[in-house]
């Protein structure tokens, strides 16, 4: 019998202040103005930090959050619970990065509020605003799947009273405005500037076709992960483990890379003592039977490993200097996309989606899938994703957006038959901070 359990929400890692109400001064120059290119530079790269600050939040918030990962000392629990504030689970100063998001933000707010109005090379100037564009989609994306509406602040802060009057946007109005920004960063960006390790036309159109898969807009999400997957600038790594074991690998379309100088904030979280971690998270043994069984997972058991003693660590994030990548957008997941969004098509395209699928199987090692069942097919693009992305933060929101969260999770816990806890509630500080963000529903 697999136990439930209170979900205390990286309550030492993951406490932040809400900077809805703070002017990020150490990206920004001390007037809160970009006034030349030197400058537009420094916030984005202020934005970029930032990135890497929430981004780690969010993977180690939804791997835990899913049925994929579980605490070291709990192994047999399987999903958490979202718990009120004030009650002995949910720790409301925590936040799963909340505050670091707003952060972010306003270096892209302050840069595409100003820099349009200074003088400086026009091609310099797009791409530095193209970036902003996407920062800040990034942001929104992922601060409206984990909390579901959210603030739309799209001015920079200036003042004390930065956000004040702005009520919560509903969940699709985040995702319309996302998309809005995307669609800006497309039609700045210069192809031939193209890098993993920065957004780039490649990363909007990617980060485009998951936004999509949202929106439920299904030829959008085909002709953008098409878009992405024909281009042939990208491919899948020979090994499963090529892509988390080497930097920038041929599989990356936008990356968030680490070094030892400048470590992944939570390295030390998945690896054991002997590594120089404290392993407070590992894989969930049900699941690492899965990774493991050649007809399921295939090459995917190179995601985990067994640390000596049979229990199993999550290979992804492995690396003992800290500088492994945060793979935020990879040709993987476009494969994915374009299988789910194909089945979803009034007429559905069965043989391209099933094809996507293969892709990804043989790469693991797995023979071709042979279904002509769309609903079939459907449920198949779910578990590769399970396996595929197993590791990427993906597994919470999936079963979520797919509105498959009471049945799935709900097994586990009867919590989540209630889709009030299938988004996160915000951090207390937030709430005290601005009396017009609302707390979500149920919490």
């Amino acid at each position: 019998m697999k136990n439930t359990r209170i979900f205390i929400l990286l309550c030492g890692i993951l406490a932040v202040t809400s900077c809805l109400d703070q002017t990020p001064i150490e990206s920004i120059p001390a007037d809160g103005v970009v006034s030349d290119l030197k400058s537009a530079q420094v916030a984005l790269i202020g934005a970029y930090d930032a990135a890497q600050t929430y981004e780690s939040y969010l993977v180690v918030t939804m791997n835990y959050a899913s049925d994929n990962v579980v605490l070291f000392s709990g192994q047999a629990v399987v999903i958490p619970q979202f718990k009120a504030a004030g009650t002995s689970g949910w720790d409301p100063t925590a936040g799963g990065g909340f505050g670091d998001y707003y952060f972010g933000i306003n270096q892209a707010n302050t840069i595409i509020h100003y820099l349009p109005g200074i003088a400086g090379d026009e091609t310099q100037k797009n791409n530095i605003l193209a970036q902003a564009y996407f920062l800040r989609a990034l942001a929104y994306f992922d601060l409206a799947r984990t909390y579901g509406g959210v603030q739309l602040v799209l001015e920079p802060s200036e003042s004390p009273d930065n956000g004040k009057g702005i009520k919560k946007s509903t969940c699709e109005e985040v995702l319309r405005q996302v998309k809005a920004d995307l669609t800006q960063a497309e039609a700045l960006f210069d192809e031939s500037l193209s890098t993993k390790a920065k957004a780039s036309i490649w990363a909007v159109f990617a980060l485009k076709a998951r936004v999509c898969l949202y929106l439920k807009e299904w030829d959008a999400a085909v002709e953008y992960a098409s878009r992405v997957i024909g281009s042939k600038r990208f491919s899948l790594t020979p090994e499963v483990s090529g892509f988390f074991e080497n930097a920038l690998s041929s599989e990356s379309i936008f990356e968030l890379v680490f070094s030892s100088a400048d470590r992944l904030p939570f390295f030390t979280y998945y690896l054991p003592s002997d590594k120089g971690g404290r392993l407070d998270y590992i894989p969930e043994p049900e699941f690492v039977g899965e990774l493991l069984d050649p007809a399921k997972g295939g090459k995917r058991a190179q995601l985990i490993y067994d640390k000596g003693d049979g229990v199993y660590a999550i290979a992804e994030y492995a690396k003992q200097d800290g500088s492994s990548s945060i793979q935020v957008l990879r040709l993987a997941e476009q494969y994915l996309i374009r299988a789910e969004a194909l089945l979803h098509r009034a007429t559905p395209d069965v043989a391209l989606a099933r094809e996507d699928l293969n892709v990804i199987r043989r790469r693991a090692g797995l023979e071709d899938l042979t279904l002509d069942d769309p609903s079939a097919l459907l449920m198949q693009v779910e578990t590769e994703r399970r396996y595929e992305l197993a590791f990427d933060g993906h597994r919470f929101n999936d079963i979520v957006r797919t509105g498959r969260a009471a049945e799935v999770f709900g097994a586990y816990d009867s919590a989540f038959t209630n889709s009030d806890y299938w988004v996160l509630p915000f951090p207390n500080n937030a709430i005290l901070a601005d009396d017009d963000l609302e707390q979500n529903h149920g919490y």
